[in-house]
């Protein structure tokens, strides 16, 4: 599907500097995909800490707030889906665009996504990738900033890839709804060429590997609904 294009681009501007900025983004998307290529597929030689799925009750919204909150206004802290998943949110180090965290009720966003004006939430499937799985389109949450300040979301689209080699970085992907092929350079700029909206990436197991495909879940600001 189209990419969504921010509201500054759609206010009014003139149509000469918009044309100009098209081919400006396409380069700036060019200019991430050698990056793109580690760091797409989120499957990382790491041990999990814990690899057990979520068993007690979530806390209530206010009260994961006021854990994850530092007082660093613009810092992303933490994603609240009820009945789902409360899990604190980290950076990936400068420089590691291939970092996802080991640890359980963490999820990494994803450098990259930030530079496109997306936020990306990267998880191994076995931690809390597992829960990504479980979002359903029409399904709201929230994302918790460092002041306390939350912004609610609902998902709109859930896409599928299979990777035809799971382990490559430079794999080709296909479509699992319409069985149409794309590289990694293609899917990376048709999922996170989404200015303002949320990407859920995390792995789909199956035949025994836990890469064999990738799982995005797509929401948008709610007051785009």
């Amino acid at each position: 599907m189209d990419a969504s294009i921010s509201s500054a681009e759609t206010s009014g501007a003139p149509g000469k500097i918009y044309m100009a900025l098209k081919p400006i983004r396409s380069i700036l998307i060019l200019s991430f995909v050698l990056m793109l290529l580690s760091t797409l597929i989120p499957t990382g030689n790491v041990q999990a800490l814990s690899s057990h799925f979520r068993t007690s009750p979530l806390p209530l919204l206010d009260t994961f707030v006021s854990q994850v909150k530092n007082d660093q206004a613009d810092e992303l802290r933490g994603v609240y889906i009820p009945e789902i998943l409360a899990a604190r949110i980290v950076q990936q180090p400068t420089g590691n665009n291939e970092f996802v965290s080991p640890r359980q009720g963490i999820a990494t966003q994803f450098g990259l996504a930030s530079k496109l004006g997306a936020t990306g939430l990267l998880a191994h499937n076995y931690l809390a990738g597992e829960s990504f799985s479980l979002l359903e389109k029409g399904q709201k949450f929230y994302l918790i900033y460092g002041n306390g300040r939350t912004s609610a979301f609902v998902v709109t689209e859930i896409l599928n890839y299979q990777a035809l080699k799971p382990t490559s970085t430079s794999s080709n992907f296909v479509d699992l709804e319409n069985g149409s092929l794309l590289k990694a350079s293609e899917l990376f700029s048709k999922i996170y060429n989404r200015p303002g909206q949320v990407v859920f990436q995390t792995c789909v197991s199956n035949e025994g590997n836990r890469a064999w495909g990738r799982l995005f879940v797509i929401a948008e600001p709610v007051s785009q609904k």
